[in-house]
């Protein structure tokens, strides 16, 4: 390694830093300094001076005193002078006492020294040798241009105290209301003091009626009780539903409180959202809407109820396109009554086929007409069904008088299957028409072969179809013993 005996400096640019670093330096002059101690009548004056300038400089790195005065974001990084790192009292005076201890290499990471390494690469003028360069090492650290926040400032006292105390308040109370919009409110139990309670409750929606007294003196002091004596008086409105949707209750009627009255109701059709709320009435069973005035859509707001077997949907005004709202209680429904309701016609027909699990059907007064009920009373007995159900009086009519429509009972040599036309000849095909002509005149016996085919065939078919129809209204045992009369 070469050996430095000054270093090198720039006048016009104290900050140059020379090729070498500061800490091979300071190594070389070290060891320039040992190899002249073990010598001493060969130190000159310069050397002297050398050795007082090492020595003095490790001192003063030693000491515990800042040699940078913090930045301010105003400071020029590269207009830093020299006596700002060196102390004002700095000794190049020979003492021989500092000598003969060893010399101590020591890295700083306490302070920054950007301030001392120069842009890169500025341009050299002339070479001094009567001026020092210094450059020392030590980690960077990153300026600070803005003062760091108080911790201890008013502001964050108040916010630390508004998280202790009023945060945890507000944050329970929104989880009880999402709570009660998820489970709905806490009813209790059915022991006196649970009924006590919720009587307590019902009676403060209720205000000016003298509800508590009203209810405890029913027989029946349960919550299906009270959901009956409101439901009977026309008392269940938006508030009081939200309260039961989280009871027991099985069976509920609507009519008296969505029934409106000249104009006047306590609640219309402003509960049925609530049946849409999670977890709203899962053990509800019954349900009752007749009387009451419904649009299609407002059963969406029942269909996914997974209990309910019975609903009761009389003169409420609906049409076709409700009756496939119905399509997802198919699980569940097994009595339905949509009597009254003449926007309901055969088209409504696919819709009531999917609801496999109907034992009961109440179609009267509406427009459901004897080719829906053909297509219905088909898939009764394709799946073996019992089944009850209720007609349109022109149905009925029909079913009753269907002798005079075709022969009723067609006995050989007539053929009582569609089938068979086919393979008939002209002559019998004209004999099968004109037995079903004697019963309906408006029947045609004559015409071509395939013309006399299809007529036989469309006659024997309908014939069968209503029959079915016949069983499903009467019941198998009962359309037995009629046709054996």
């Amino acid at each position: 390694m070469s050996a430095y005996s000054y270093p090198l400096v720039d006048n016009q640019n104290p900050l140059y830093c020379p090729t070498i670093s500061a800490s091979s330096y300071l190594s070389s002059v070290r060891r320039r300094v040992r190899v002249q101690r073990l010598k001493p009548q060969t130190l000159s004056q310069n050397n002297r001076n050398l050795d007082s300038f090492v020595n003095a400089l490790e001192k003063a790195l030693q000491e515990k005193k800042p040699v940078l005065r913090e930045l301010s974001p105003s400071d020029d990084d590269c207009a830093l002078p020299l006596s700002s790192v060196l102390p004002e009292n700095l000794d190049f005076s020979f003492n021989h006492a500092t000598t003969s201890r060893p010399l101590l290499k020591r890295k700083f990471s306490g302070s920054s020294f950007r301030e001392l390494h120069s842009p890169a690469k500025y341009p050299r003028s002339t070479r001094s040798v009567r001026e020092v360069s210094l450059e020392v090492d030590a980690k960077a650290q990153q300026n600070r241009y803005f003062p760091p926040k108080p911790q201890n400032s008013s502001r964050a006292l108040l916010m630390k105290h508004s998280m202790k105390t009023d945060i945890p308040g507000e944050l329970k109370a929104k989880i009880q209301i999402l709570e009660d919009q998820l489970n709905g409110p806490p009813i209790g139990t059915e022991s006196p003091r649970g009924i006590k309670s919720f009587v307590q409750l019902l009676a403060g929606l209720l205000p000016g009626m003298h509800l508590q007294e009203r209810i405890l003196k029913l027989p029946e002091l349960s919550h299906q009780g009270i959901a009956d004596f409101l439901s009977e008086h026309g008392l269940l409105n938006v508030r009081v539903m939200a309260i039961l949707r989280t009871s027991e209750i099985w069976r509920l009627g609507l009519t008296e409180s969505m029934h409106n009255e000249d104009g006047l109701n306590l609640a219309g059709r402003d509960i049925l959202p609530v049946f849409g709320k999670p977890n709203s009435f899962i053990f509800l069973a019954e349900l009752s809407f007749c009387g009451t005035r419904l649009e299609n859509t407002d059963l969406v707001h029942i269909h996914h109820l997974p209990r309910l077997a019975t609903l009761l949907l009389n003169n409420t005004g609906i049409g076709n396109e409700a009756v496939y709202h119905l399509v997802a209680l198919k699980r569940s429904l097994s009595q339905l009554s949509i009597a009254t309701n003449p926007n309901i016609d055969d088209d409504a027909m696919p819709a009531l086929l999917v609801l496999s699990k109907l034992t009961f059907l109440t179609l009267l007064d509406t427009n459901v007409n004897m080719p829906g009920l053909r297509r219905l009373a088909q898939v009764i007995s394709d799946g073996h069904r019992i089944f009850d159900i209720e007609i349109p009086l022109a149905c009925e009519h029909y079913i009753a008088n269907m002798a005079t429509h075709y022969l009723a009972d067609p006995r050989p040599p007539l053929i009582a299957k569609a089938a068979a036309a086919p393979e008939l000849s002209v002559a019998a095909l004209r004999r099968n028409l004109a037995a079903h002509q004697a019963c309906n005149p408006a029947l045609v016996a004559t015409g071509t072969k395939p013309e006399m085919v299809g007529r036989l065939r469309h006659i024997l078919e309908t014939r069968k179809m209503d029959l079915l129809v016949l069983e499903m209204v009467l019941g198998a045992e009962e359309f037995v013993e009629r046709q054996f009369r």
